[in-house]
């Protein structure tokens, strides 16, 4: 009983069991046998009128209607319920008793034989239900949060449940004769009277209190209205005779209007026991309270507490909306309550979204553990009642039509009994155990994933950012060994990218299989400094787990995780979830590391002849050209294989197209590349494009900014008649040289980007026309860019001296820049791939 000390406590559970034993004491009374003449009494009249009639009873037999007004009872004069119940309790279950009524201004007397009490109807009952239901959940937070401050949401809750109960069990009760009536009717009244202020209140406190500015940057600076609305808003904020004020407003209301009405002689229009103006001011309260929950649900920042306010807000708004229309207003309207039972019904929805979300959501941040294994047994159990009411219905349809149908309809439905229920399993996961079905599902998508990934960097986005969405946490971070280091490109500031194996903070985890909290690492501060320093890092973050991934004994990483956004310690599921990620990351780690060595010992072997066979077989051995021009190219690769290329295009006008390419990869990548780049520009020139076209389309296919590789082109049409066009998309510009021997720089185009560089990029042709024995030199700039043993190019100058020497002929320009080339780097290992493409107009007709 230690727990139920709390200041407090006690006076709101005193009330919450006095309201206990009225609604008890309610129930009690309806369902006592007495005599009872089946008149049901308008509870929204001083008089005695009759507001209906119960089923079978002797005021219907005798032919009392509503409206009528009850004047005497057993020949005397009655004027109120009390003197009706002194009358009755005389009287005896069976005798006949004369009633005089008035009816439309006559007078009548009918004789009434008095059965037994039969007020508790359907709806009555389902009224309790509620009642009840909402006042258990209500003392179950209560308890669970029993340490509380005076006024939190939870005591406040608690009253709101109670004074639902008591305006469920006590003011939708029949009207009757009894003192009990009397009483329990009143305290109904009192209830509706003060229920919203209760719900205004809490909604104003939950999840926590909502602040209201009067005062913003666009109001007056001074003045008298500053001061004033100063004051409201503290007396709003910070006073707490404001919930003092919306409890006693309500009945405040109520008995300053009766009170006018009385000393005024005016007609008071009462609605289930209440004035209109007390009605307009519940309606009020019960639009503030739900403005109230909308706010918070607009201010709301963590996910799960939006989801426990918008579901709360949901099942409130769909709870008292039909009820206040069908269980309220048309009953007092048409004087009649056949419409209430369907205004009940869906009132349950607010303790039930209520007891959802705690259950679902941990909502007042309860934890509710429901087992399983009862939910697996329910659901079998209404499986097993609807196959038995089937085969029960089917038998009895057809029973006559064959002696072995009941055999077969009862196997048929053990065949498909079991995979049903299972299929009805996954949705009760779901509905009861959402985070823990998210969360396994979570986990089996990055198993999954998990295996199919084979990069240290793509595990460590699985294994830290993915987790750290799981989970919901502030951060994660994933520390890997590489070496004598443990790398990390996941780790907030101030924790380290790059942290040395050697720490002993890092040899303690690598002893560990579990996961383990920092302040078990405490004692290793005196030992080592820069653990020390880790450690208080780790603390400032606010970090709760440190988790080593090992496999054989052998540290693969560390995994580190911060707090969760909902300040929630760390439970047997999270570290469970935590364990199973850790141990399949270790492995993939492993797996990963394993495929990296491997995958780099057959690269070594492999590779460059790999590629010397891609490169060898796309590069043509003779290129096309149109008539009167004559051609020679050349490709070197640096190594065995290389990224340049040399192709011819067909344009399909009776011209030629060449292209010189190099691309910015080496090896295996640039080969790779080198692939892509020829086909591309094969299948946009199959397809009619123009030139500027066929880089654009090469540049949209072969640009991937992850992939940061890009193909310098020299792009040149030839004509027959001696002239061409040119685009260059990041080569040097060609060589012109005339039949004199003059050599020349053809104009560069304005856009000279390489395709691939970037996403939207543009080129433009530079037209030409040779004369006869000129000559033109495609090349790559690894020409220029080749070295001698000190490290000097061979350059632009050298380029051009050696074309001007030659007589001009491609074979014999191709085979002369090679030697000069050969010559001045003096056999040396070459700096860059080189590729020539020599062309000569000879002048022949067309």
């Amino acid at each position: 009983m230690k727990r139920l000390r709390s200041p407090g406590l006690v006076p709101v559970l005193t009330f919450g069991a006095v309201a206990f034993l009225v609604a008890c004491l309610s129930i009690l009374d309806m369902f006592l046998p007495r005599p009872y003449d089946g008149v049901i009494l308008d509870p929204d009249r001083s008089e005695l009128i009759v507001r209906a009639l119960a089923p079978g009873s002797g005021a219907l037999a005798a032919g009392l209607q509503p409206g009528d007004r009850i004047a005497g009872v057993g020949r005397e004069v009655v004027r109120s319920a009390s003197d009706v119940a002194q009358v009755l309790q005389r009287q005896k279950i069976g005798e006949v008793v004369p009633y005089l009524v008035e009816r439309h201004g006559d007078l009548l007397e009918r004789d009434v034989r008095l059965g037994p009490r039969q007020l508790g109807t359907l709806a009555y009952v389902y009224a309790c239900f509620s009642g009840f239901l909402f006042f258990f959940i209500g003392l179950y937070v209560l308890l669970q949060r029993p340490d509380e401050a005076r006024g939190g949401p939870s005591r406040v809750f608690f009253a709101l449940c109670t004074l639902f109960l008591l305006f469920l069990v006590c003011r939708l009760r029949p009207a009757s004769y009894s003192w009990v009536d009397g009483v329990v009717l009143t305290t109904g009244t009192l209830s509706l009277l003060v229920l919203p202020a209760a719900f205004l209140h809490f909604f104003l406190v939950f999840p926590r209190p909502l602040r209201l500015a009067f005062v913003g940057a666009g109001g007056p600076r001074s003045g008298r209205g500053r001061r004033w609305l100063r004051a409201a808003e503290r007396f709003v904020n910070e006073s707490p005779s404001l919930f003092r004020l919306l409890y006693l407003l309500p009945p405040l209301v109520y008995v300053l209007t009766l009170a006018v009405g009385a000393l005024f002689a005016i007609h008071i229009r009462v609605v289930s026991g209440a004035p209109i103006a007390n009605w307009v001011l519940m309606g009020d309260y019960l639009v503030l309270g739900l403005l109230a929950l909308l706010g918070s649900l607009v201010r709301a920042e963590e996910g799960r507490e939006r989801r426990q306010i918008a579901t709360v807000f949901v099942g409130t708004v769909a709870g008292v909306t039909p009820f206040l229309a069908l269980g309220i207003v048309m009953p007092s309207l048409l004087r009649s309550d056949r419409y209430l039972f369907w205004g009940e019904v869906p009132l349950t929805l607010i303790p039930l979204t209520f007891a959802y979300a705690i259950v679902r959501f941990q909502f007042f941040d309860i934890t509710v553990i429901v087992r399983k294994s009862v939910l697996y047994t329910l659901a079998t159990t209404v499986v097993a009642g609807t196959y038995a009411l089937g085969i029960a219905v089917s038998t009895l349809l057809f029973s006559g039509s064959s002696p072995y149908f009941p055999l077969l309809l009862a196997l048929a439905v053990l065949a498909i009994f079991d995979p049903l229920r299972r299929r009805l399993q996954e949705p009760v996961d779901r509905f009861f155990f959402r985070e823990v079905y998210d969360a396994r599902r979570a986990v089996e998508e990055v198993s999954a994933a998990v295996v199919r990934e084979f990069s240290i960097e793509g595990l460590e986005a699985l294994l830290a950012t993915r987790l750290s969405e799981i989970m919901h946490l502030e951060w994660a971070a994933l520390h890997v060994r590489e070496g004598t280091v443990m790398v990390s490109r996941t780790a907030p500031p101030p924790l380290p990218r790059e942290l040395p194996a050697r720490l002993l903070v890092i040899e303690e985890l690598a002893r560990l299989d579990e996961p383990v909290r920092p302040g078990t690492l405490e004692p290793l501060k005196q030992l080592e400094a820069d653990s020390r320093r880790l450690l208080d890092q780790l603390a400032a973050l606010g970090a709760r787990l440190l988790v080593p991934l090992r496999t054989r004994g052998q540290l693969h990483a560390v995994l580190s995780l911060g707090p969760k956004r909902s300040e929630e310690e760390f439970g047997t599921d999270d570290l469970q979830l935590v364990r199973t990620l850790a141990n399949q990351g270790a492995i993939a780690l492993e797996n990963a590391r394993l495929l990296r060595d491997r995958t780099r010992q057959v690269e070594l072997e492999k590779e460059l002849e790999i590629a010397r066979r891609v490169q060898v077989s796309l590069i043509p051995s003779a290129l096309p050209v149109p008539a009167g021009w004559q051609v020679a190219a050349r490709c070197i690769p640096a190594r065995q294989v290389g990224g340049d290329f040399y192709d011819a295009l067909s344009t399909g006008d009776g011209s030629v197209a060449l292209v010189v390419g190099d691309v910015s990869g080496k090896s295996v990548p640039g080969a790779m590349m080198m692939v892509a780049a020829r086909e591309v520009l094969h299948t946009a020139a199959l397809g009619g494009a123009s030139p500027v076209q066929i880089l654009e389309v090469a540049n949209q296919r072969l640009y991937a900014p992850r992939r940061h590789m890009f193909v310098a082109l020299a792009f040149m049409q030839l004509h027959a008649g001696g002239s061409g066009a040119y685009a260059l998309a990041g080569q040097p510009a060609p060589l012109r040289r005339r039949a004199g021997g003059e050599v020349s720089e053809l104009p560069p185009p304005t856009y000279r980007l390489p395709v691939g560089a970037l996403r939207d990029a543009h080129w433009d042709l530079v037209r030409f026309a040779l004369s006869p024995g000129d000559t033109v030199l495609l090349y790559s700039d690894g020409l220029s860019d080749a070295r001698t043993a000190d490290g000097e190019p061979f350059g632009d100058e050298r380029i051009a001296r050696a074309l001007a020497n030659g007589d001009g002929e491609p074979a014999a320009v191709v085979a002369g820049m090679m030697r000069e080339v050969e010559t001045f780097t003096a056999g040396g290992e070459p700096y860059d791939d080189i590729t020539l493409v020599a062309l000569r107009w000879t002048g022949a007709p067309a």
